[in-house]
């Protein structure tokens, strides 16, 4: 099981390395995708193994775009260090990203998707469990999302719900191991949630 995660991790579902097939040419994104100067401010919210609250706050990112390797990026800058997290590229199978350091990009979430569509990631495979889900979050009430579980070799790691146009990620949970083991008896230890999106 992952241990410490950062804020970013947290944010944008962890490094997809090189697990997956690039698919090449980038797409012109639509009006309300991320973009240059675009805001996504989340609530970050922190529980213990009883399933308490131990601390929330608000983090903000700005979309900068940028050229990697020859073609348009958006890096996602976190407001507070100004340092960016990731670069997001849509791409005809779905978005992909980078995370810095790292300069290999990889597929973030598959568009479009249907139910049991599995795709690996860094802890073992994404599976898409739903494509029409409802989540109500402080930015509002998203329907038709995309729900996404990350899955490591012996438990549950991440959820994520993902918008097909808009501001992508909506919400995100992860997961750890309990004290004690085993590795398949976890608890939801941190989760975002969108409080609002500017495209």
């Amino acid at each position: 099981m992952k241990k410490n995660i950062n804020l970013f991790l947290l944010l944008f579902s962890i490094t997809f390395f090189a697990c997956t097939k690039d698919s090449g040419q980038p797409t012109t994104p639509s009006n309300n995708d991320p973009k240059d100067g675009t805001i996504w401010v989340y609530k970050q919210t922190y529980f213990n193994e009883a399933g308490s609250v131990t601390g929330t706050s608000n983090v903000t990112f700005k979309g900068v775009s940028v050229t990697i390797s020859g073609s348009t990026w958006i890096n996602l800058v976190n407001q507070a260090n100004s340092q960016p997290q990731i670069a997001i590229q849509k791409r005809t199978d779905g978005w992909w990203y980078i995370t810095y350091p790292s300069s290999t990009p990889s597929l973030w979430f598959k568009n479009p998707a249907a139910v049991n569509d599995i795709y690996p990631y860094t802890y073992g495979t994404c599976k898409v469990l739903s494509i029409t889900e409802t989540v109500t979050v402080p930015a509002g009430t998203y329907t038709n999302c995309t729900l996404v579980q990350g899955d490591d070799t012996n438990s549950k790691e991440d959820e994520f719900w993902f918008t097909t146009a808009g501001p992508l990620l909506v919400k995100f949970n992860t997961y750890d191991e309990r004290t004690g083991g085993p590795a398949s008896n976890v608890y939801k230890k941190e989760g975002i949630e969108l409080v609002s999106y500017t495209p």
